[in-house]
């Protein structure tokens, strides 16, 4: 059995890819865009959002909210709206 490396490099502003030493010139490579990584104002943001969701399940927990009944079909539904809403 083979295996092949990976290696990953950002493209720099002439356009260049920087690869090991041991990569010899003239050798066949693949290159796959990643996503870019977020930044960390919109890591604050996403973690300030799973906090307020944290409160909200926290502050239901302690006034002991009983949640109404739903069926499967409904919550699918408000589920789709809710990955559907713009934040």
């Amino acid at each position: 059995m083979t295996t092949t490396s990976a290696f990953v490099s950002t493209v720099k502003a002439d356009r260049t890819i920087v690869v090991p030493e041991g990569i010899p010139v003239g050798a066949k490579v693949a290159v796959v865009l990643l996503p870019t990584e977020e930044t960390q104002e919109e890591s604050a943001a996403r973690n300030m959002r799973f906090q307020k969701v944290m409160d909200a399940i926290r502050a239901a927990i302690n006034t002991n909210f009983t949640s109404p009944s739903v069926s499967d079909k409904e919550l699918d539904k408000l589920i789709e709206e809710a990955r559907q809403a713009k934040v």
